[in-house]
């Protein structure tokens, strides 16, 4: 079903229909930070007096962001149900957090490639968990799109700061 579907619809009294407009508001706000902080980077001079803020910021808001998705992955995990119900998905909903903390800690640029790396990986997992039913289908959908938008702002970052 694609987004044009998702929104008939909701306009046809589909009680998950404003859930799933209000996901996708916030996904697209979410992703705000990330374009205008990778091009402003992207456009300013490297001595720029902004330079080193605007790359703080952008770290930031990405392990943020990153520690956020992984919290998902926990609550996937908390409210699955029989077999879908797998401890070791507990586990692997910590990453993400530590990978963020992690990629702000490393020097730049190599901290926007981990990053970037995590975003395509977790993004991978939340196709497939769509995929496989564990997750809403319009989910799935709609987090391959930001993730793909949010890996190339940090690609853009990392070529900015190489």
């Amino acid at each position: 079903m694609t987004d044009l579907a998702d929104d008939t619809k909701a306009a046809a009294g589909d009680p998950d229909g404003p859930f799933q407009a209000a996901g996708r508001v916030a996904g697209w706000l979410g992703l705000t930070p990330f374009i205008v902080l990778s091009l402003w980077l992207y456009g300013i001079a490297p001595d720029h007096p902004w330079r080193s803020g605007t790359i703080l910021l952008l770290l930031v808001y990405s392990a943020v962001v990153l520690s956020f998705l992984g919290g998902v992955r926990w609550g996937v995990a908390l409210t699955a149900e029989g077999a879908d119900k797998r401890p070791g998905e507990l586990w692997l909903a910590l990453p993400p957090a530590l990978v963020g903390w992690i990629a702000v800690i490393v020097p730049v640029p190599l901290s926007f490639a981990v990053l970037a790396v995590a975003f395509a990986a977790l993004g991978a997992w939340d196709a497939l968990a769509a995929h496989k039913n564990r997750l809403p289908q319009w989910y799935g959908r709609l987090r391959m799109v930001l993730t793909a938008c949010a890996v190339a702002m940090l690609l853009l970052a990392f070529a900015s700061t190489s």
